[in-house]
């Protein structure tokens, strides 16, 4: 082929056999099993698409698709093409699909379903599998069918899917051949099917039970309610070491009357372990038939075997060959308790096999002994009693007669190769065909005696049937089935026994012709195991008994005791029969009247006895005498027969009916004998009457079939009708006095059925007989009928209460008769005389009755011709109107009416036109007006509804305009239609029914829409003038709502489900809003009073995702605005609704971005087209377009765990709000966002947007307006209360999110209203209390630093608010940048994070991907905070809060290098790259983070970046000078690394690199521009120096001993950088500004001391520490006695009370000899809480003490007072003092000396006190101190004491031990210990006690986090070279400027060109190497290794399990 043709419809259906993944243009990717739809086909390929996804078409290769053949079936939606598969399989592949993805998302939710669903489909693959096969019979097909589809109803009802229908035969029902009712009643039937089984699977604890055949089998339930029953029995095997043959007797036996239940099942089993029949090898089958349901629930039901041997006497003789052979001798019984499988508990199967264990009998013991004895045991056979002897048998349990079992499981029961043993007596039904006459004989037991031998005789009693001559009737005899009959029956020979007891039962089958004469004839013999003498034993005794009585009668079914008399062989002839005159029984014997009767030869034996049991199974012999002489009439005198009739009526029924047919057949020839008379009439019918009641009587109803069967086949009486219509007619008319009578008359009515069966079966056998050759005989019938059915009218129309039951009987039975009578009668006069015989009972009289009958006439022959309808069927209607109105009997109207409407919606019922006329016009407004009054939970409100349904159905357009048109008047009619439209409304707003009732909902609204469109119709030409408003606007609910509701969403199908509504029905949807804008645009002038009160309706129905429906109702709007532009109003409530509803709808997930772009684009063009409402129109499209957007955006993270998501598209939302000035939904909003902030604890955000709420109130009285109203305080009424309580509020979360300063600010304005406006001093006073503790929290509580980041989103794979977006940051608590880009990254796991700072591409900005760039910025302080503390002493404490709050500006800065870079100095050639970012709103603000709106960046030369960095440096070092003396207390290690940082850069290259890059002419030269810049770098090298010279005085002031060699180092190191600075660039004197701030604080501190009362010993720090500690410890700074009773005693500080903090020190102050005489010890001082990851050194706080000089020789004998006394370091500067370096060698000497003990106790503490084992920090390392190499941690531990005296060793270390525990983590890895005083004469002495303890707001940082954190190298340094030697934002030292005792302490700067160690003094442990991490400063703009990195590996989906 070389082009394309469509493809041949049976080729149409493939199926995938190989994975199709070609390439190439236009191929579809198909696997393995995929099903696809050829629509055209080539030489190669076809083209068509997967069923998976059908709207993806291509092309596919030929060879690969195997064909399945199929058909073509025309739908709505076009052709559907479905496989030639039977209906199951194809539900069951259906059902498949759908759960295998249902299944993947139950296993990725980790859903417990996802196990039972995986079962049950393995299941129905394994039996789908199973089906198509093709290989099972139809009896297997039937059970796997109704398994499938239990499993799959299983399954839908566990998975919440729709129901699925179905009919008798499991195949799905279609709605459109099923009526309405009938779809309602198959719901209800599978509803409460699945409910048994959902029960029955709880109940077995598992769904495994449940899956295999199905929770509930209906087939079971209905045969197990038939009254014959079978238990088949297979035979597998039989195992017994015997030796000899065998006969295997099996039976089933009722273990509680001790007695077999069947006959038996007889097998012959040879010596050699196999059957004698080769036959029978695998087919050893038996069925025992004619069980009953009182069979079944017995209470305990065995399966027994006899095992008889038959051979020796002695299983194991002496001398075999004499032996005696073929005697019958027990051997054991094997026995199974088979109750539950008979009672149905228990499953049976053929294929399953069980075991019955084999128990031999002892020598003793008789087989029924032995089995009494195990059963009544009760024990479970062990394996060592059995020995795995015994049976192995199958079993199963079949419903039904022969008949049916064979039909329905033909390859089981095969007749005529199966064995049938039936029941020991009859069954509880007895056909008229199945005819027997059995008689069962149990030998029970015998007694004998010894006669002339010496031990017992072995008995062996011989049973023969002989007729009145003694011959012997032959093959008579029946061991059981199996088996052959026998002429004899020879029994079970006991040893030695002379009381054997056989309890053997066999069957003896004689012909009733020869039964009357026969007899029963036992012979004893004497069995020697002696061959030789065996044959010489003759009989001893015989017994006998005949099987008729005297009377006439058979021999009862009894035991009898028979008389054994004592043979004398030489007197008695074999073949004399003179014993038939001797007594046979032992109650003969007695009536004989003699002792000893005897005969020739024979002599009774009065010991001897022999005990028999007899059961006869006839249906033509009786034992009862009345009813054998009703059998027997004619042998009777005439005068006789009514006595005989009379007695017949007081035979027990049950004998009754076993001879129903003879006693039939004898009363109607009783009745026929006088033809001409009627002396028997009565008495004849009266009999009849009682038969007829006995069968119809509930204990034998099951007879009810042989009655029927005997009247169509048996009954021959062809006069009888006459008589039976005329005595039947005289009862009817008969008067009713007494009970007696009506009682009589009542069973007289109950026998109508069969009554007239007789009577019509007559009239038919007289027609067939005679033909019509008698005139006027038919005529003469149907009078005799009419005036009956005369009488019957008449009759039910007397109100006496004594024949109030007769009449109920007539009522219920008569309808039974109408099959019958449609016979014999004309149908219309039948249906005439039975409407007349309803209707003319009284009203109110028989109501219920009166429906039943009714309901039986509807389900009769005659409701199916249309003629008796138009009779019957208004008489129905009328009645069950009068009952529809009343209060009762409101169920049975129902019932009665669904039935009648099913019917109507037959085919094969004729013409249903004026039907359904009559039930509209006279019964549908009662049933409408019922709906409406009943209760939703009524139990009749579900077939009411579907009634109404079927009605609207089945009415045809002609019904809809008669009905409409025969409103007398307009108002009727206006009433119907608003009943009928508020129940429509009702039903499709609340269904009736359950939501997975699908086809019964959707077939409900299809009837709705076609009455709706008629409806629509009538109203539009009606009811639009005059205008009937309410009228329209419930037709408008209405429509609005049905295509609103849930059922009717096509997008929430399946696809199989969509596919098939679409194909069943259409989109009714896009039907009804066709009808709904037809309607909208003939109101006319009338739409104003619908706008704008059903704007919010048209919405919802608009917002609905089907285009077409779109299309069709967005117009409406622009027409509604239209309406109101032209009235006064001009369409602004329609906006205000429009906003309204469409913030409810689309947060509630109606809307998509379709429908914005679809509304916005019809809405333009029509607003574009209008000339005069253009503008604002469009202004209201735009206002629309902008809200859904925000929305839609809202709606699509509403349900994200991403809480930032959510807070950001809810702050859009409320800012346009309140730009559209929408108060209500403003603050709706605000509400939102509070609740999301107080989720994420966000307490400062939370407040700031309630302080949005309380902006909008006013400080006044007025009464709060609805819009203003809040959720929060709804009980509020006034502005003012609202705003002060939004404001108590707000301070509280301010307060919580330690915002203390935001909360003070709002405190304030309370605190002006409470004093100026509403005089309320007592909450004044309140107020106040609380502002003092807000701002005693500003000062000593600590507050953690956030950090700010900025975060871009690169790409279009970002929600539309964040695409290619810059944002800033407020981190959390304690969170840096790792932290915060983890976080960020969890939120958005598919991003791809950028590693550079330098801007994207467009191509990276338009890509669907997700891109995020994301840094650390640092926040400016503004403007006005600026202006604010510009020259002002400002606590530290106070600035850090505005540093990082009321922020707006950030910063970043880029280092890089412009030129080439100089290997040695890069200072030159270093620039850097600053971004100023701008945010839309200030931080912290409504939001944790907001957008950039501006961005600026500039670059800095490297002079300038020197100048900025020297400006830093400088500016921090003055901080910290200013933070040590007004806060003594702080850590001195800040300090240290600072001081280090500058002396030690400028001496070891860092002014020298600068003076290199900056001070040469060549750059002067180069850069004459620079030459101002120069000179300023100059400066501030200059003026650096009394810097540091007052920073050293503070630090040399707290130095202690341990680091001395590091202060001298220090001091060494400045006098260098000092001679240097001061040749080249001059000397300068210290900031006058600096001196000003330091004077002020010292003036701050005396003022603060003398204040306090404090005195003694105290210096001014120490009193100043106690000051703020007395505050604090008592946890309440307004307490008028806190301050009095700490500062009384200091010793008090010891108890106050820890304030939270990271870590808290003690310092400890001694006085030997001072006036103070105490300690001060306070093991909670507050510091600064820092977090472990600060990255600013400079603002970490500590302990210290108050400043003093150290003492030398020198400075005493120049200054001497100095000595001893503390100089302040401002009097120091001003005075000129300075350090110098002692150059004496003495003073060298003491220093070397000093030094050299230092070591010694580096080393001693290395071996013994840090990390030793007697060491007070027993986990503590020296490698966190540079001082080893280990890298354990340092947990918190106890104070430590240091002696600063310095003089011992033990002291040193002590000293040293203290040091280095007190050491800061961000210290460098050199041992920096605490500074201690030095040694004075004249100076007290100081201990400093440092105590490190951590808190649970301090967590320690795991070993993982502090291993990822580095040294980085920084740009902006703090010392005189600053490029690489000093601690930045970026580097280790800042980032850890504060951290607990477990934290590692970083490296110090490596130093240039200086190897010795501190001091120059002895070894130095190495220095602890750099941790590496990212710096985000590095990143390059670009270069080799600057890419992106290669994204993540995606986590591997957990495999599903095989399926």
């Amino acid at each position: 082929m070389t082009q394309w043709i469509p493809t041949p419809e049976k080729d149409r259906l493939g199926v995938v056999t190989y994975n199709v993944q070609h390439d190439g243009e236009y191929c579809l990717k198909l696997e393995v099993g995929d099903t696809v739809h050829n629509l055209c086909q080539e030489e190669f390929w076809y083209f068509g698409y997967s069923v998976r996804n059908r709207a993806l078409k291509g092309i596919y290769p030929k060879s690969f698709i195997h064909i399945q053949p199929s058909f073509i079936e025309k739908t709505a939606i076009g052709e559907q093409v479905t496989a030639c598969q039977s209906p199951v399989v194809q539900e069951v592949t259906s059902v498949l699909r759908e759960w295998g993805q249902i299944g993947q998302e139950l296993y990725r939710t980790h859903d417990h379903k996802w196990r039972a669903v995986y079962l049950l489909m393995r299941d129905l693959m394994s039996n789908r599998s199973k089906m198509l096969t093709g290989t099972l019979t139809l009896d297997e097909l039937r059970e796997l069918t109704h398994a499938l589809t239990s499993q799959i109803d299983f399954g839908n009802n566990l998975l919440g899917l729709d129901m699925v229908v179905r009919d008798e035969l499991g195949s799905i029902l279609n709605p459109d051949s099923a009526s309405v009712v009938q779809l309602y009643r198959h719901h209800e039937q599978a509803s409460q099917r699945i409910k048994k089984a959902v029960a029955s699977s709880n109940n077995m604890n598992g769904i495994t039970n449940t899956i295999g055949m199905g929770p509930m089998n209906p087939t079971k339930i209905k045969l197990a309610n038939r009254h014959s029953h079978m238990f088949f029995v297979a035979v597998r095997n039989f195992v017994c070491r015997i030796g000899e043959d065998t006969e295997l007797l099996l039976c089933l036996y009722d273990a509680k009357e001790w007695k077999p239940l069947t006959e038996n099942y007889v097998l012959r089993w040879s010596r050699m372990g196999l059957s004698m029949d080769l036959d029978l090898l695998g087919n050893m089958r038996v069925l025992y038939t004619d069980l009953g349901s009182r069979d079944l629930a017995r209470e305990r039901v065995f399966l027994i075997c006899y095992v008889i041997r038959v051979g020796n006497m002695d299983i194991r003789p002496e001398d075999p060959r004499r032996q005696t052979t073929a005697l019958r001798r027990p051997c054991g019984v094997a026995y199974m308790d088979v109750t539950d499988y008979l009672s149905g508990r228990q499953e049976t199967d053929e294929e399953k096999q069980h075991f019955v264990p084999f128990i031999s009998c002892s020598e003793r013991d008789s087989l029924d002994v032995t089995l009494r004895r195990l059963i009544v045991s009760g024990r479970e056979i062990s394996h060592k009693e059995h020995k795995n002897q015994g049976l192995w048998v199958s079993l199963r349990l079949l419903h039904g007669d022969m008949k049916q079992v064979s039909e329905e499981h033909p390859a089981l029961v095969q007749v005529a190769q199966v064995a049938v043993s039936r029941k020991l007596g009859f069954p509880e039904i007895i056909l008229p065909g199945d005819v027997r006459h059995d008689l069962y004989l149990t030998l029970s037991s015998g007694e004998f005696s010894r006669g002339a031998k010496s031990a017992d005789k072995n008995v062996e009693v011989t049973v023969r049937v002989c007729n009145e001559k003694g011959v012997p009737i032959p093959g008579v005899m029946h061991l059981g089935s199996g088996v052959t009959a026998q002429d004899e029956y020879r029994s079970v020979v006991y040893y030695h026994e002379d009381k054997p007891r056989w309890s053997e039962t066999f069957k003896i089958a004689i012909p009733i012709d020869e039964f009357y004469r026969s007899h029963l004839k036992f012979t004893f013999k004497h069995r020697s195991s002696n061959e030789a003498k065996d044959r010489t034993e003759k009989p001893f005794a015989l017994s006998y008994v005949k099987l008729m009585q005297d009377n006439g009668t058979t021999l009862m079914d009894t035991q009898h005791e028979l008389l054994v008399y004592k043979v004398d062989h030489r007197k008695l002839d074999e073949n004399e029969t003179a014993y038939l005159g001797l007594p046979s029984t032992r109650a003969e014997l007695v009536e004989h009247g003699s002792s000893k009767p005897s005969a020739p030869g024979l002599t009774v034996n009065s010991k001897d006895s022999l005990l028999i049991g007899t059961c006869l199974c006839s249906t033509k012999l009786t034992q009862n005498v009345e009813l054998l002489g009703l059998l027997k009439y004619h042998s009777s005198q005439s005068q006789q027969l009514p006595a005989i009739l009379s007695a017949l009526m007081k035979v027990d029924g049950e004998e009754v009916v076993k001879f129903l047919q003879d006693v039939l057949d004898a009363l109607f020839n009783i009745l026929m004998l006088n033809s001409d008379s009627n002396i028997f009439d009565h008495s004849v019918f009266d009999c009849l009457v009682f038969i007829i009641g006995l069968v119809t009587d509930r204990k034998y109803e099951h007879f009810k079939p042989v009655l029927d069967v005997y009247i169509k086949d048996n009954f021959s009486a062809t006069l009888a009708y006459k008589k039976l219509l005329v005595v039947l007619n005289d009862c009817v008319q008969s008067s009713v006095m007494t009970k007696l009578q009506g009682d009589d008359l009542l069973r007289v009515m109950k026998a109508l059925q069969y009554l007239f069966k007789f009577v019509v079966r007559s009239r038919q056998l007289f027609v067939n007989l005679y033909g019509d050759v008698e005139e006027g005989a038919d005529s003469d019938f149907e009078s005799l009928l009419l005036n009956l059915f005369a009488s019957m009218s008449d009759f039910m129309r007397r109100s006496d209460g004594l024949v109030l039951l007769a009449q109920g009987a007539c009522l219920k039975y008569i309808p039974c008769a109408i099959p019958d009578l449609l016979l014999v009668i004309d149908d219309q006069q039948l249906s005439t005389s039975l409407a007349d015989i309803v209707t003319s009972v009284p009203a109110g009289r028989l109501n219920n009755q009166k429906m039943m009958t009714l309901n039986d006439i509807v389900h009769s022959q005659l409701f199916l011709k249309p003629e008796c309808r138009a009779i019957i069927l208004p008489v129905v209607v009328k009645r069950v109107k009068e009952l529809l109105t009343g209060p009762q009997e409101v169920e049975m109207s129902v019932t009665v009416m669904c039935d009648v409407m099913q019917i109507l919606y037959r085919k094969d019922v004729g013409a249903t036109h004026n039907d359904v006329a009559e039930v509209m016009a006279n019964g549908l407004r009662t049933i409408i007006q019922t709906i409406i009054s009943i209760d939703r939970e009524d139990p009749f409100v579900g077939p009411l509804v579907s009634v109404m349904l079927s009605i609207f159905r089945q009415m045809t357009p002609h019904h809809y305009r008669n009905y409409l048109g025969h409103f007398a008047t307009r108002s009727d009619l206006l009433d119907f239609l608003i009943e009928i439209l508020m129940v429509f409304k009702d039903l499709v707003a609340k269904h009736v029914y359950a939501p997975d009732w699908a086809q019964m909902i959707l077939l409900q609204n299809s009837i709705v829409l076609k009455a709706l469109r008629f409806f629509s119709h009538t109203i539009r030409d009606r009811f639009s003038n005059p205008y009937e408003g309410q009228l329209w606007n419930n037709y408008f609910f209405c429509a609005i709502t049905y295509v609103c509701q849930p059922a009717l969403q096509l997008e929430s199908f399946t696809q199989t489900k969509r596919r098939q509504v679409l194909a069943r029905y259409r989109d009714m949807r896009r039907e009804m809003g066709f009808e709904i804008r037809t309607m909208w645009f003939n109101l006319g002038q009338h739409k104003i009073n619908f706008v704008p009160a059903m704007v919010g309706q048209f919405l919802e129905m608009t917002l609905l995702p089907e285009t077409e429906l779109r299309r069709a109702t967005i117009p409406i709007f622009f027409d509604m605005m239209q309406c109101e532009f032209y009235s006064p109003r001009n369409f602004q409530e329609v906006e205000n609704k429009l906003i309204t509803q469409l913030d409810v709808l689309v947060e509630g997930g109606r809307g998509d971005e379709h429908y914005k772009d679809l509304f916005q684009s019809l809405m333009t063009e029509l607003c574009e087209k209008h000339s005069t409402m253009r503008d604002q129109g469009l202004k209201l499209v735009r206002t629309v377009t902008r809200l859904m957007e925000r929305l839609l955006e809202y709606r699509s993270i509403i349900t994200d765990e991403n809480r930032e998501n959510r807070m950001s598209c809810t702050v859009n939302l409320l800012n346009f709000y309140q730009e559209i000035s929408r108060k209500e939904m403003y603050i709706r909003y605000l509400n939102k966002l509070c609740d999301l902030h107080l989720e994420c604890d966000n307490f400062t955000e939370a407040a700031y947007t309630l302080q949005l709420h309380a902006q909008l109130l006013r400080w006044s009285d007025e009464p709060l307006p609805t819009l203003l109203l809040t959720s929060r305080h709804p009980h509020i009424t006034s502005h003012r209360q609202l705003k002060e309580a939004l404001y108590l509020d707000s301070v509280d979360l301010f307060d919580r999110g330690k915002m203390w300063e935001c909360a003070l600010s709002l405190c304030k304005e309370l605190a002006r209203q409470y004093e100026e406006e509403t005089f309320d001093y007592g909450r004044l006073g309140a107020l106040l209390n609380r502002m003092a503790t807000l701002y005693d929290h500003i000062i000593h509580q600590v507050r953690h630093e956030p950090e700010y980041f900025r975060v871009a989103f690169y790409g279009r794979g970002f929600p539309a608010f964040l695409q290619n977006k810059i944002f800033v940051f407020r981190g959390k608590e304690y969170e840096r940048l790792s932290e915060f880009s983890n976080r960020i990254m969890l939120q958005f796991p598919n991003a791809e994070t950028m590693n550079r700072l330098t801007p994207p591409d467009q191509e990276i900005m338009d890509s669907p991907q997700q891109y995020l760039q994301m840094n650390k910025v640092d926040p400016m302080l503004s403007a006005e905070d600026q202006e604010r503390f510009a020259s002002k002493p400002v606590s530290e404490q106070i600035l850090r809060f505005y540093r990082v709050n009321r922020v707006q500006r950030f910063s970043f800065s880029r280092p890089f290098h412009r030129g080439q870079r100089d290997s040695d100095n890069a200072f030159s050639t270093t620039w850097l790259e600053r971004t100023i970012l701008t945010t839309s709103h200030q931080l912290p603000g409504i939001l944790r983070w907001f957008p950039v709106v501006e961005s600026h960046v500039f670059e800095l030369n490297p002079i300038q970046f020197a100048i900025e960095t020297m400006e830093k440096s400088n500016k921090s070092l003055t901080e910290l000078i200013l933070s040590h003396r007004s806060d003594p207390k702080l850590t001195l290690h800040p300090l240290t690394m600072k001081l280090q940082g500058i002396v030690d850069a400028a001496v070891n290259g860092g002014i020298s690199n600068y003076e290199k890059a900056f001070f040469t002419d060549r750059y002067l030269l180069e850069h004459p521009e620079d030459a101002d810049s120069v000179s300023e770098l100059q400066e501030l090298f200059a003026l650096q120096i009394p810097l540091v010279e007052a920073a050293l005085v503070v630090h040399r002031s707290r130095v202690n001993q341990a680091l001395q060699p590091l202060q001298q180092r220090i001091e060494e190191c400045f006098q260098e950088m000092r001679v240097h600075i001061e040749s080249k660039y001059g000397r300068r004197d210290v900031d006058p500004q600096l001196e000003r701030q330091m004077e002020q604080l010292t003036r701050n501190q005396r003022q603060s001391t003398h204040s306090s009362g404090g005195g003694g010993g105290l210096g001014v720090g120490a009193y100043s520490l106690y000051n703020r500690l007395s505050t604090n410890s008592t946890g309440d700074a307004s307490h008028p006695d806190s301050a009095h009773h700490h500062l009384s005693s200091p010793a008090n500080l010891t108890s106050s009370v820890n304030i939270a903090a990271s870590r808290l020190s003690s310092v400890t102050l001694q006085s030997p000899g001072g006036s103070s005489g105490g300690s001060l010890h306070n093991p909670s001082i507050t510091r600064h809480q820092s977090s472990l990851f600060s990255r600013t050194s400079s603002q970490a706080v500590l302990s210290s003490l108050s400043f003093s000089l150290p003492s030398s020789s020198s400075s005493s004998s120049a200054n001497p007072s100095s000595s001893g006394s503390s100089i302040s370091p401002v009097k120091m500067l001003t005075t000129g003092h300075r350090f110098r370096s002692n150059k004496s060698g003495t003073d060298k000497k003491l220093r070397d000396k000093e030094n050299k003990q230092h070591r010694d106790s580096f080393r001693r503490l290395s071996s013994s006190s840090i990390g030793g084992r007697g060491s007070h920090f027993p986990s503590l390392s020296l490698a966190g101190f540079g001082l080893g190499g280990s890298s354990n941690s340092v947990p918190s531990s106890p104070a430590v004491v240091v002696n600063s005296s310095g003089n011992s060793n033990s002291g040193s270390t002590s000293a040293l031990g203290s040091s280095a525990h007190s050491l800061d983590a961000s210290s460098s890895s050199e041992t920096v210990g605490q500074l201690a005083l030095s040694e004075s004469t004249s100076s007290p002495t100081v201990v400093i006690e440092l105590t490190q303890q951590l808190t649970a707001k301090r967590p320690l940082r795991s070993e993982a986090r502090r291993s990822s954190t580095v040294n980085r190298p920084s740009y902006n340094g703090d010392g005189l070279g600053g490029v690489c030697s000093s601690p930045s934002q970026n580097s280790v030292a800042s980032t850890l400027s504060s951290s607990s005792g477990e934290d590692l302490p970083p490296p110090l700067p490596a130093k240039q060109g200086c190897a010795t160690s501190v001091g120059g003094c002895g070894d130095v442990p190495p220095e602890k190497p750099p941790l590496p991490v990212v710096n985000l400063s590095e990143i390059k703009e670009g270069g080799e290794n600057g890419g992106a990195p290669p994204p993540p590996p995606k986590k591997p989906a957990r495999p599903l399990p095989p399926i």
